[in-house]
């Protein structure tokens, strides 16, 4: 019986691990700010620094430098049109999570499986990449 409780206590721990175990300082950051609530300050990247102080502060999209980012964070902020992506697969998932469209024209496996988590409530399992999975856990608390 000790054994299966520790058992599910490891399991747990690991699919709750939560934003802490996110290898990357920038990413951590923004998803400490994302599901706890902290500062974007700690992130180091202009850009994602940015869309991070747009998503949780209400401050601007203009901020960050990349065009595809710019417009992603203005769909999700302000409600503007994904149109205006050119990546693909970022406008696929722009379209997934504003518009109700499909995840499945995204073509990277593990943002399509993100998606799919985010927008149809789908495991977080069959992201390969550990920090991707980790936020995906860590948003879905």
């Amino acid at each position: 019986m000790r054994v299966i409780i520790a058992m599910l206590l490891m399991l747990s721990g690991y699919a709750y691990a939560g934003c802490n175990t996110i290898s990357d300082n920038d990413q951590r950051a923004y998803c400490k700010a994302k599901v706890d609530g902290q500062s974007c300050a700690n992130i180091s990247n202009n850009d994602l620094r940015a869309r991070c102080s747009a998503q949780m502060s209400g401050q601007s999209c203009n901020n960050i430098s990349d065009n595809d980012q710019r417009a992603y964070c203005k769909a999700k902020v302000d409600g503007q049109s994904c149109a205006n992506i050119s990546n693909n697969d970022l406008r696929a998932s722009c379209s997934a999570e504003m518009g109700g469209q499909s995840c499945g024209n995204i073509s990277d496996n593990d943002q399509r499986a993100y998606c799919n988590a985010k927008v149809n409530g789908q495991s977080c399992n069959n992201i390969r990449d550990n920090n991707l999975r980790n936020e995906c856990e860590a948003m879905k608390r």
